[in-house]
C-alpha cells in the first residue's frame, strides 16, 4: 500500500537564532535602505541597491551603499550628508564613515541580441555626397566622401 506523503515543515519553524538573527539583520538594512531612498532624488534613489552597517566597533560605525555603476556612484558620495541625516533617527549607534561601493550588474545576452544597427537610407548617403561638394576644407570634404561611400556600401549590402 502506498503511504501518504506526510509535509515537510518549514525551515524558519525550526527555533533557530542564527536564522532569526540573519533575518533581523536582513530587515534592518531594508528598513534604512528605504530611509536612504526616501531622502535621495527619484532618479537617484533607484541606483541606491542594498546597505550594510559594517561594525568592527561602535566608534568606527561604518554605513556601505551598493550601487550599480561608477557614475551614480559619484552621485550618491554627492548626497553623503544627506544619507547620513536620513538614518540618523534610526541607526542604533552614530555612522562615522559612508562608503559607496559598486557592484557589477552583468548586462544580458538578450539585451545585446536585440541590438540592430540603424543604416541610413541612400537617399542620406547622396545627401551627403552632394554636400560634400559644397566644402572648401580638404579634410572635411575628405571625411564627408569617405562617409557617404561607406553608408552607400552598407546600404547596397543589407539591401
Amino acid at each position: 500500500m502506498a503511504q501518504n506523503a506526510k509535509p515537510l515543515k518549514a525551515a524558519l519553524s525550526y527555533p533557530n537564532k542564527t536564522i532569526a538573527l540573519l533575518c533581523l539583520q536582513i530587515n534592518q538594512q531594508l528598513t534604512i535602505l528605504e530611509h536612504i531612498k526616501a531622502a535621495l532624488p527619484k532618479e537617484l534613489a533607484t541606483h541606491a541597491l542594498h546597505c550594510v552597517f559594517n561594525d568592527k566597533s561602535l566608534n568606527n560605525r561604518k554605513l556601505l551603499v551598493y550601487t550599480d555603476s561608477a557614475i551614480w556612484a559619484s552621485q550618491l558620495r554627492f548626497y553623503g550628508k544627506t544619507i547620513l541625516a536620513a538614518i540618523e533617527s534610526i541607526a542604533l549607534a552614530p555612522v562615522s564613515v559612508l562608503q559607496i561601493k559598486i557592484i557589477n550588474v552583468p548586462e544580458t545576452a538578450i539585451t545585446r541580441k536585440n541590438r540592430i544597427a540603424v543604416i541610413p537610407s541612400q537617399a542620406v548617403a547622396d545627401d551627403i555626397n552632394s554636400y560634400s561638394l559644397t566644402i572648401t576644407d580638404s579634410q572635411l570634404k575628405q571625411s564627408l566622401d569617405k562617409l557617404s561611400s561607406t553608408l552607400a556600401r552598407l546600404h547596397r549590402r543589407n539591401s
